[in-house]
């Protein structure tokens, strides 16, 4: 049995003018929404312009072999966002066999992340270095910086329903406390206040930035260095007259980014990854990477999900926990 990444699930579909959100079945398979996985066609970036992002990996063994040479792939991406705590797509830990059975992966021993550098999967030496830093860091309380962490806590929306576009949101809290600052290519990114925003924000027309371990061409595996897209904000009325059918898109908690028939976007490697905004000269997480067009992703914008309007939910979630 081999697991696919929920990345590969549908979204939405119309089918004799209802969607699939009201739970009907697929009948145009042309025009489904995909869960993401990489970008399109993007740009080589530095780990020190966004230090933030962080690549979550499940274990697929746990034997010694496993530990010292591999044995993990990276599943989604996130966003660092405290020295605890990481923002990710709830859809991230959901996946399916070939027959198409669900298999929920909420068990935080099934994961680990690694941050702090734009390489995708470590060497031998990085994963020695890793592991005699981590043996250091238990015994002496956490004083060299690491790059890889594993997780404490799953946390999904409360209302979050898997196969959904609505509330794709979750929260993972590291065991480990994360030495922000003492690596110049770690850092965190600040949430958006929907005080100082607003509750609709990132606005259309403005120009932000999908980061993620990306593709240059549709179902290739992922490559080792991160890559970076700039996308425009789309009217969500235009992003739903760009597809063919309807996508229950909530403007209050979703939100189209990218082009239309440009080949460039978001592709299906970093589902909930980050959309990077600036707001008054700071840069703010603005989306979590949702969903794309299934067949022709490079040429629809991508959906993703509005961080602000889960700002309080953030904040009270990490308090408690």
């Amino acid at each position: 049995m081999r697991l696919r990444g929920s990345c590969f699930l549908w979204l939405g579909l119309l089918f004799l003018g209802h969607d699939v959100f009201g739970g009907v079945p697929l009948s145009q398979p042309d025009e489904v929404l995909h869960r993401t996985r990489r970008i399109i066609n993007g740009e080589l970036a530095e780990m020190d312009e966004f230090p933030f992002i962080v690549s979550i990996q499940a274990k697929l063994s746990n034997d010694i072999y496993s530990r010292i040479f591999g044995g993990v792939e990276h599943f989604c991406g996130g966003t660092l966002i405290s020295p605890r705590w990481i923002l990710t797509a709830a859809h991230c830990m959901f996946a399916y066999t070939d027959d198409g059975k669900q298999v929920s992966l909420l068990n935080p021993k099934a994961w680990h992340v690694r941050m702090a550098t734009d390489k995708l999967r470590p060497s031998v030496i990085d994963r020695m270095k890793g592991f005699f830093h981590r043996a250091f860091n238990t015994l002496f309380g956490y004083r060299k910086p690491q790059t890889f962490y594993h997780l404490a806590k799953i946390i999904l929306h409360p209302d979050y329903v898997e196969g959904f576009l609505e509330n794709d949101i979750a929260l993972l809290k590291l065991k480990e406390h994360v030495l922000v600052h003492r690596m110049k290519s770690l850092d965190l990114l600040a949430l958006p206040n929907p005080h100082i925003v607003g509750k609709i924000w990132p606005k259309t027309g403005q120009n932000c930035s999908a980061v993620g371990w990306g593709s240059t061409c549709i179902n290739c595996p992922p490559e080792m260095y991160m890559r970076v897209v700039n996308m425009p904000i789309i009217d969500p009325n235009k992003c739903r007259s760009m597809y063919k059918v309807s996508i229950n898109l909530t403007e209050s908690s979703e939100f189209c980014a990218g082009y239309f028939k440009k080949n460039v976007g978001v592709c299906s490697g970093d589902s909930g990854g980050p959309l990077v905004c600036e707001f008054e000269g700071e840069r703010l997480l603005a989306g979590v990477t949702s969903a794309i067009h299934a067949k022709t992703p490079q040429s629809y914008p991508a959906v993703f999900t509005r961080v602000v309007r889960f700002a309080d939910w953030i904040s009270e979630t990490m308090k408690k926990n």
